[in-house]
């Protein structure tokens, strides 16, 4: 699967965000990560062949805390422990920043 690699300074955490590209959510998010400086890979759902996408919607499906959850985008990945669900600048902070 083809992920696209975003450098930044902050390298302490693992993070993929899967989105779809026309999704203000999915950019916001992408824009805040860059602003706090995180390296990050992402992959939009939208624009891969069907295939990547499979595989990229098996992934997703290990992280999700169970069934009967509505899926929404972005989906934040962090070091394979964590998963947020849509785009929450609040716990994107907590993250990163270290914020209570």
């Amino acid at each position: 699967m083809v992920r696209v690699k975003v450098a930044g300074e902050n390298k302490e955490h693992d993070v993929v965000v899967y989105s779809l590209s026309s999704c203000t959510p999915c950019k916001k998010t992408l824009r805040l990560l860059e602003g706090l400086g995180v390296e990050y890979e992402y992959i939009h759902l939208d624009t891969v062949d069907p295939d990547e996408r499979s595989e990229a919607m098996v992934e997703i499906g290990e992280f999700l805390p169970g069934r009967g959850i509505q899926l929404a985008y972005p989906i934040i990945v962090i070091d394979d422990l964590i998963t947020i669900i849509g785009f929450s600048e609040r716990k994107l902070r907590k993250v990163f920043e270290g914020m209570p």
